[in-house]
């Protein structure tokens, strides 16, 4: 039998030092050079001195892939590919241009007055730039209002971006929310996690008034199931392809009304989700939950397969410098 030659390259980058990141890698690029021989594949660490093999690719057809936001290229060849971090507001913008549901939001200006009959008597403020829930509040909606970010704590998120109005979605009882990681649009995992909570939780959507509620589902005390729900993982493939087609590797967060039942998008991680295989909060997520993420969807096969279609039509000849 002929064998194919080699018309294309990928070039895998580890974006840490993590064993697990490293073997994941490496049996990704194994693999696709197996499924199709005419993609080479190789894994490199994120500094020059490993990269400098792969001068000879400068003038290759390459696709270079960092899944994790890395700004700097250094030596990688061809077409460079990469998270970017958006903040929020950003991946809101981009999905309501494609027309991708996001729950109603402005960045809150000290202009800013929210009408209760259009927003509903309470409102989420969260900033837009921030991580694991970390000051996402419910604020009544005729009280919420500009506050200049040099009066913020100065561990405030609020000081290193906007503040934004977001209309509130309730999930039900207890927060309920869904992450789904896509790599190129399609989906690699997809689990559904419930805060676990005390006291008497949410019994209506606005069921505000006894305080202390929280609206933020990933939490220390948190149940966390594999689901393949259908509807949210079209919804997360969608927004991938039709939002962020320059962007590799995604982790959506997206609620579903508990009463409408409408699926809404709150993030896409634009800086490359967390690679919940390896990564620390992954890890202890599948440890405590007595969970396998990458037996749900074959996940590192899926990957290489992905890459052998992507690479041939994505690779470019691109020298660094």
């Amino acid at each position: 039998m002929r064998l194919r030659r080699v018309t294309s390259h990928l070039v895998l980058v580890a974006w840490d030092e993590h064993w697990k990141t490293k073997a994941d890698l490496k049996f990704i690029a194994e693999r696709v050079s197996e499924l199709d021989p005419s993609v080479a594949a190789t894994v490199v660490a994120h500094h020059k001195t490993d990269q400098l093999k792969l001068v000879p690719l400068w003038f290759q057809p390459t696709l270079s892939l960092a899944m994790i936001e890395k700004l700097r290229r250094k030596l990688l060849p061809g077409r460079f590919m990469t998270g970017h971090r958006l903040h929020k507001h950003g991946e809101y913008a981009r999905m309501d241009a494609a027309g991708i549901p996001v729950p109603r939001w402005e960045i809150i200006k000290p202009s800013t007055k929210l009408d209760p009959v259009v927003w509903g008597p309470y409102v989420v403020e969260k900033p837009s730039v921030g991580r694991v829930g970390a000051y996402v509040r419910i604020r009544r909606t005729s009280r919420l209002g500009y506050t200049p970010p040099e009066e913020l704590p100065l561990e405030h998120y609020g000081r290193r971006g906007p503040m934004l109005a977001q209309k509130f979605v309730y999930t039900g009882h207890w927060p309920t929310s869904y992450r789904v990681v896509t790599l190129f649009g399609h989906v690699l995992l997809s689990y559904r996690i419930q805060s676990r909570g005390e006291g008497n939780g949410l019994t209506g959507r606005w069921d505000f008034g006894t305080g202390g509620l929280s609206i933020v589902s990933n939490t220390k005390r948190m149940d966390v199931e594999l689901d393949r729900d259908q509807k949210i993982v079209d919804l997360a493939e969608q927004a991938h392809r039709t939002a962020f087609a320059d962007l590799p590797l995604l982790g959506f967060d997206i609620v579903r009304d508990a009463e409408t039942g409408k699926e809404f998008v709150l993030e896409c991680h634009s800086q490359g989700a967390a690679w919940m295989f390896s990564s620390d909060m992954g890890l202890n997520i599948q440890a405590q939950s007595g969970l396998d993420f990458e037996s749900q969807y074959d996940a590192l096969e899926k990957a290489a397969r992905i890459l052998c279609d992507v690479t041939p039509r994505l690779a470019s000849v691109s020298p660094p410098l």
